[in-house]
Parts: structure tokens; sequence; C-alpha cells
């Protein structure tokens, strides 16, 4: 079933075409053209394309994409797009903006070369690759006339608030070409496009820039409304609006919900004014310490944000930034010149991957269906040429955000075409010493060693959702080299210390003054970091026993055994009734006491007991929102999933506060509104709500078995390989009802234990 990244072989004569460079290592902005003639117009016509490092491609004026798919050193992704429908008979031409980021921030003090941190620059400058054959014309890149023209309109400058996403733009409307992507001729500033290199391995050598086929679909781009204006000036949503020579205006927008856009901006006239695009997405207030939000809807703090600027030229133009804005807020500030400026109303093109929601249910609880939804554009918005920790601040691929991220994902769509991109990435990620990163891809190299474990966790999350064998076999290899890493990382108690980079566990308050490491990796061995490795373990030969190499296994699980033995003597505090951070450190947590029952350390009672004890101690430190993800597992692996019907609070206060997505952490303080490793309702609801999931890999065989029954009742269905499974039952403890139809064979297991088996079709069972 898996795909290998497929290699691209260009046809003969087809190369890269670069510019005339400047000096350093700046960002770049090129605009490249072709102009052709047709005499028959085809009904299909595949362009390939491709660019460094990133391009907007127009086809007689039109927009039509932005790429190429996120790539590494190692991998550039070419897009294909039929441009057929765009052209017309007689001259056509083609243009692409194309920006490259330098590999790192290299040459200045205000970091005004830096590149978002997910974009892996080469040193090289904008570069374009283009292969089509219309009806016998050829534009391919090195074989048709291509020119270009180096961009002076375009400055950029570093952004404190959001500088993972490296510069914004500071733009100047009268350097802008206008109208080049529409002219059928080639004006007196371009020059000829400067042939580069092919895509052919000669002798062994990869060439640069090597090329794959687009491995996920292309982002939806869907033209949206609902901005509405909070305060300020009356700002045009619908028509028109000529603002005053030498005035100053300023206006809120609001979007409604968060959402990610392409913004356009379009104006006349008002030479010498200046336009502040600013993106936010809440307002918030300041303690004299630190910023804080409170109920989103409150629009008495300050909208803080990360900012473009245009400089109107003087003419009909639309400013776009070269690239998506996330925001719920945009405040907009103008100062005109000595000549009035008329603005029309800002047009979004909404972007992000087509994920596709296709469970359904119905629910008693008024506040499941609001949750859901905030849940559902949380994992939206952190979807596009990649899983995103958050699409603000960042847009970084994390391993812990993204292997729950992935298994919302099969959950809710059935989809694993992402997923599969997303484990090959990190395993593209591995440095020569065993470590994969703990983001990917990224220009700038981090390692969270905790991180890796979940890399293996999404194996065999894959392998169980899909069924595709021959994924486990292609990277079990980097799983055995992620597992001796730690094996590595030995000290004299035999459990593994001291493991450098970043000891990043959660972000809870009572680690924040460390980053989010438990404290007791500074003296030494981590419970927290020693049991998560001996729950790797067992994922690890758990993923052994699947592809029938059981020697592999036993040697896994005889590690794991000796691991547990030495947290259980060295580190069970027997008075507290609970497992202590760390041998040589007195600290408790909610974390030691979960990764203790899901690595098979703490079982029965003494599981049971430690939870209880978790959720009821306040002195422990708490799980925030990512982790609570395997606290609730935890819960049930213990035999109280009905505790977690407490700590839907957490989630149950954010419709209170009016988010419309899931924090980066709960409270007040959170960096991020937009945060999907929260959005576990996206996982409770379908798994252990509704109760389905898999009993074989690839859903050849289906559990199904309610176990939040504090819900009352519940209905609705789930998507499988194999079609939908549906389910509806109530129970009020004492009684409990359940029918629904499956496509697939099924296990139907009751509250009371009670097992039926259940062919292909419909059940009903009571008890």
């Amino acid at each position: 079933m898996m795909e290998q990244m497929k290699q691209i072989k260009l046809a003969d004569g087809v190369r890269w075409i670069g510019v005339q460079r400047r000096e350093g290592f700046p960002i770049e902005t090129s605009y490249f053209k072709t102009i052709f003639n047709l005499s028959v117009l085809p009904t299909e016509a595949n362009l390939w394309i491709c660019a460094h490092s990133r391009y907007i491609l127009y086809v007689n004026g039109q927009e039509l994409i932005h790429g190429p798919c996120r790539n590494d050193h190692w991998h550039h992704y070419c897009d294909t797009i039929n441009i057929a429908p765009y052209l017309e008979s007689g001259k056509n031409v083609i243009g692409v903006k194309v920006t490259a980021y330098p590999p790192f921030e290299t040459t200045t003090e205000d970091r005004s070369n830096a590149g978002p941190f997910w974009a892996m620059g080469e040193a090289m400058g904008p570069m374009l690759m283009v292969q089509g054959d219309l009806e016998g014309v050829d534009i391919s890149t090195g074989k048709a006339d291509w020119y270009y023209l180096n961009d002076e309109a375009i400055s950029w400058h570093h952004s404190f608030i959001a500088f993972w996403m490296g510069c914004t733009e500071d733009v100047k409307g009268e350097k802008i070409p206008w109208g080049w992507q529409s002219d059928l001729s080639i004006g007196d500033h371009f020059e000829k496009a400067i042939s580069k290199w092919d895509n052919t391995v000669r002798f062994g050598e990869v060439p640069r820039l090597f090329l794959y086929e687009r491995p996920i679909a292309h982002l939806i781009r869907k033209e949206i409304g609902g901005l509405t204006t909070l305060k300020g000036f009356d700002f045009p949503l619908t028509a028109w609006k000529t603002l005053p020579a030498n005035g100053s205006y300023e206006t809120i927008l609001s979007a409604e919900s968060m959402t990610t856009a392409f913004i356009y901006f379009r104006c006349r006239g008002g030479a010498g004014s200046k336009v502040s695009i600013l993106y936010a997405e809440a307002f918030s207030k300041y303690d004299g310490a630190r910023h804080y939000k409170e109920k989103r809807s409150d629009i008495s703090g300050e909208l803080r944000g990360v900012m473009d600027i245009y400089h109107p030229g003087g003419g009909e133009e639309e400013y776009s930034p070269s690239w998506f804005r996330a925001f719920r807020y945009i405040k907009v500030t103008i100062e005109t010149g000595n000549e009035p400026l008329t603005i029309y109303p800002i047009r979004l093109i909404e972007t992000r991957y087509p994920l596709e929601n296709q469970v359904a249910f119905t629910a008693k609880q008024p506040w499941v269906q609001p949750l859901w939804d905030i849940s559902m554009r949380t994992l939206e918005l952190c979807m596009h040429e990649s899983y995103e920790d958050c699409p603000y601040y960042e847009q970084l691929q994390y391993i812990m955000d993204t292997r729950l991220q992935m298994l919302f994902t099969y959950i809710i769509s059935a989809d694993s075409v992402m997923q599969r991109k997303t484990i090959h990435d990190y395993h593209s990620s591995m440095l020569p010493e065993g470590m994969i990163q703990s983001r990917f891809p990224s220009s700038y190299p981090q390692i969270i060693p905790i991180f890796s474990i979940h890399w293996i966790l999404m194996l065999k999350d894959y392998y169980m959702e899909t069924g595709d064998m021959e994924l486990l076999e292609r990277y079990r290899p980097t799983m055995e080299q992620i597992l001796a890493w730690f094996r590595r990382k030995t000290g004299p108690q035999g459990l593994i210390e001291y493991l450098g980079y970043w000891d990043f566990a959660d972000w809870t308050v009572a680690w924040g003054d460390i980053a989010g490491a438990p404290r007791a990796a500074l003296h030494g061995p981590s419970t927290i970091h020693n049991l998560t490795y001996a729950f790797a373990l067992e994922n690890g030969a758990w993923i052994m026993d699947a592809l029938g190499l059981d020697t592999l296994a036993k040697r896994y699980r005889l590690e794991k055994a000796g691991i547990l033995e030495r947290v259980e003597r060295l580190c069970w505090a027997e008075e507290k009734g609970l497992y202590r951070e760390g041998p040589a450190y007195e600290e408790y947590s909610q974390h030691a006491q979960l990764w203790a029952v899901l690595s098979g350390l703490a079982k029965g009672e003494r599981a049971k007991s430690i939870m209880e004890k978790a959720l009821a101690d306040e002195s422990l430190v708490p799980c925030s929102f990512v982790l609570q993800f395997y606290f609730f597992r935890a819960l049930e692996k213990a035999g109280i999933y009905d505790k977690t019907e407490q700590l839907w609070n957490m989630w149950k206060e954010l419709i209170e506060l009016d988010c419309v997505t899931v924090p980066e952490i709960p409270g007040k303080y959170t960096r991020s509104e937009c945060h999907a490793w929260g959005s576990l309702l996206l996982h409770e609801l379908p798994r252990k709500f509704l109760g389905i999931s898999p009993l074989a890999p690839g859903y050849e065989k289906v559990k199904i078995q309610p176990i939040g029954l504090y819900m009352k009742e519940m209905s609705g269905a789930v998507p499988t390989p194999h079609g939908e499974v549906h389910v509806g039952w109530s129970g009020d403890g004492e009684y409990f009802k359940i029918n629904g139809n499956t496509p697939v064979p099924a296990v139907v297991i009751l509250p009371d234990g009670t097992e039926y088996e259940v062919a292909v079709g419909s059940f009903s069972f009571e008890q």
C-alpha cells in the first residue's frame, strides 16, 4: 500500500532557470514570465512547476496557486496544475512571482533576511522550473524564452512577536511592475533568464533541487467574506471609500472566526500614503509583567500582532503579501499623503488542507457541539502543506503535536495521505547520531529527545488505521536508531539521564522557568523520561511482533522490564503512594503517574489509586492540554474513564470565553490561540463516546465499546476505509442499550463486560 516518494524525470532540455544574484544573502523576489501563441486551445494542459523557495503562478493575469509544497534539502516537490481553462486563442502569458529565502539569517543585525523557520532555503536565490507542452507549443524553462525582473519594491522587517515566521513586508507600490502578469509583451526592464541545471542523476551525483511529485493535495482556495468593523473609521465592506489627504485613520475589523487567508488590499490614488495592516488572534491586556487574555469577545484591550506595510504608488493597485496570514482581527492604520486615497473592501482567499469532516453525531449535552466545532476549526487551521503547531506564530511541524493531529485526521476523515508524508518528513530529519529532529522541515535543527518517541507511536497508529505493513518495514530501521540513541543515555543507576538538547515535557506553570522540562531532569534520571522510554520500547516490541521479528521484540521487552524495575525501586514513594519525579528529586506530577500506568509499571489497584490521587491532589504538577490526551488514556487503562468527566471543564471554559479555536495552554497566559494538540474531543467523541476503534489493522475488524457513559446517550457515524460504522446508545448506569450497523466484523462490548461478535450488518444489544 505504501507509496514511495516519486522522483520526477524532466524531459530533455528542461532546466532550472535563475536570475542575476544580489550581493550577500538577502531575501530575494523575482518576476518570471514567458509569452506564447496558441492556435488550438488544448482541452487539458498540465503544467509541472517548482521554485526556490516559494512561487505564485499567474496565467493571463489570473492568480492560480501558491507553491511548492514545503521541502527539505533532499526533497523539492513539483506541483501539477491543469491551466487549460485559463488559456486563450492567440497570445498568452504565464507569470511566476518567486521569493527565495536564504539558508539562514547571515548578514544583517536586524534579521531582515530571515525567512520562516519552516522554509529550508538554499544559497542560490530565485529559481524556477516549468515543464509543459501545450499542443506542440513547449513553454518549458530551458526550452522556451523566459525573462525575469528582480523586485525593488519589497523590503523585509523582522517581527519579534512571531519571529519563527521570518520577516514581514514593507512594500513601495510605485516600484511594483504593475500588470506584468497580464502584459502580453516583455517590458524593457526584463532580462533573459539564466539557464542553470537539469534534474538528471549522472554517475550517482544528485542534482541540486532534486524533484519529487507533490505528495499531498493542493490547498483549498476559497473566497470568503464576513469582515465587520469593530471600532474606528467606517472601513468599506461592500463598496469603496475615499479618505481625504493629510489625515490619519484607523479601524479594527473582525473575521468573526480565526482564519488563515491570503489578503488582498485594493486602493486607488493616494501617492505618499502609508497603509499598515496588523493581524492578531485576540485582544490582550497587560498586568505589569505579562500580557494576558480574558473573554475573547472583549475588545477593550490591546491588539498586538505582526504587520505588513504598504505605500500606495498612486494608481489602481492591489497589494497582497507573499504568504497567507492567520488572524481573527485585522487593524488597518492609514496615513494619507498630499492626495486622497480611495480604498476598497479587503478581499480574503481562505487556504488550508482539504480536510473533510465525515463524523456525524447527536449529543444530549449542550457543550458538545460547540466544542466539536471549536476543535474542528483548530485542526483545519493547523493543516496546510504540513501539520503545524499553530498557524500564527510558527507554522512548524512538531512531533508531539503532530502525532495527535494525525490521529484526529484518521478519525474524522479516514485520510492517511498527509500522515504518510509526515512520517517520511521526520525520517528525513535524522541526524548522524540516530536522533530525529523535533520539528521538521525546519531551517534551524531542534532536538527534543522525548518527542521522537511520539514518532514511534505514529508508526503504530498508521498501521492500525491502514494495515500498511510496508510502511512499518520501511521505517523500522529509523525506529531502531531512535531507541538505540536512548539506550546510549543509560547512566550508572540503569536509567536514562541527562539527555541533553531540550528536556521539554509539558508547558505547565511549575516548569515554566525551565522551559517546560521536568525539574528532576536537572539532577539525574527523570521518571517521566524513563517511563516514556519504557512505553516506547513496548510499542517498538509491538511493531516488531507485527513484522514477525520476535527476537527484537523480546529484547525490547526485556529492556523495558529492567527500566520498570529500577523506577519502582528508586522512585516509588510509599508514604505518598505516588511516583516521584526522579531518584534524586522530591517532586510529584500527574505526568509521572500517567506514564507509570501507560508503561505498565502500575497496574490494577495501584494504577487506579495513583490516578485518583493525580486527580484529587492539587499539589501535583498538572498536565496542560497536550498531555491531557495521555492522562485520559491512563484513566482509561486504570478502569476509571468516568473520572474524565470533570476534566472537560477546562474545555467548556473555552466556550464561556468565546474562544473560536483551542489555545496552546489553559489559562489566561496562553500564547497561541490555535493549537490543535488540544482538539481532544475529535478523538474522545468518536473513539470513546461512540466507542468505535480499529480492532485489527486497516479496520478489518472494529471494536465498539462506548465508555464515556456520563454522556447518557449518543448516536453517530464514524468513517473507516470500508465505509461508515453507525452506533447509537443510551444508558443510566443500570440500564444500557446499543444498536448500529457495521460494514466489517465487529466486537461489541457492553459496560458489564459482555462481548458479542457481530458479522457485517445491523446489531442491537442491551443489559
